[in-house]
């Protein structure tokens, strides 16, 4: 798996680029709770299992909604895809709706974008390069997003600045930064991230300890320490949003959680740290 920083005029909507290459003949895996995700695939079929049981099939372009807890991803290999996590901003001036619209759902960005996802898919095929293919991606999303409101991206820099303010951020500084209530705090959020405050902070803290443990550090020594409860608390948090227990993200049960945690950590300093940190 090849993970790639945005380029520079993309990083207010683009998280990271990645390109995931696997030769096996099934392919069974737990993926994270994630922002939504813009996906080609190349080779290979499969399917998606979301939290409330829901399944889609996976078309050859994606859109990924952003998700509430663990995805069982499932299909046939040799698997090869190229994708874009979508930043809320992106979301919002590409889809037109809600981010809590397509929650836990898998979208056909043919349907939705016609001609100009057909012609992403010929294209991205035809490339010989890794390179070229995250250039092609970049492209694509720049064109859609060249209607994003600035007001949008203040809005989320207020709430990404909230998820990493502590292990733990409490609502109250978030309607203190924001000057805004709490329900219309909760209508905002779902907007751009498809989840309430408190959801959305549950995930992140969830997601950073996840990544802690994956990378091999005690998360007893670091700030995530009091943040949970106890271990029992540790342990279902990370069921449901990462999909593993603390004990099978240590075993490196899941090659994906792995190599997000190691891509996504060299991007450290690249990108902002709510997507090299969780």
């Amino acid at each position: 798996m090849r993970y790639s920083p945005p380029p520079p005029e993309l990083r207010e909507y683009v998280s990271s680029l990645y390109e995931l290459r696997q030769e096996v003949a099934t392919y069974d895996e737990t993926e994270r709770s994630d922002r939504p995700q813009l996906r080609i695939l190349l080779s290979g079929s499969g399917e998606y299992i979301f939290p409330d049981g829901h399944c889609d099939q996976a078309s050859r372009t994606i859109i990924l909604g952003p998700t509430s807890g663990s995805v069982r991803g499932m299909g046939i290999g040799p698997m090869h895809v190229v994708g874009a996590g979508l930043l809320p901003p992106a979301w919002v001036a590409m889809m037109g709706k809600s981010a809590d619209t397509a929650l836990d759902r898998a979208l056909d960005a043919e349907q939705l974008f016609g001609d100009a996802a057909t012609r992403l898919f010929h294209a991205v095929q035809g490339t010989q390069s890794t390179d070229e293919r995250f250039r092609l991606i970049s492209a694509f999303v720049a064109e859609a997003t060249t209607k994003a409101d600035p007001a949008q991206i203040a809005f989320t820099h207020i709430v990404d600045a909230w998820l990493t303010s502590s292990a733990d951020p409490r609502i109250e500084a978030l309607v203190e930064a924001s000057g805004l209530s709490v329900r219309q705090l909760e209508r905002m959020t779902r907007r751009y991230y498809g989840l309430p405050p408190k959801t959305l902070s549950r995930k992140y803290r969830a997601l950073k300890a996840a990544m802690l443990i994956a990378r091999g550090e005690d998360i007893e020594a670091s700030e995530m320490a009091d943040s949970f409860y106890d271990q029992s608390h540790l342990i279902r948090e990370l069921k449901r949003f990462a999909g593993l227990t603390p004990q099978q993200i240590m075993r490196r049960e899941s090659y994906l959680m792995a190599e997000i945690a190691t891509g996504r950590g060299a991007l450290r300093g690249q990108v902002g740290p709510l997507v090299s940190d969780a």
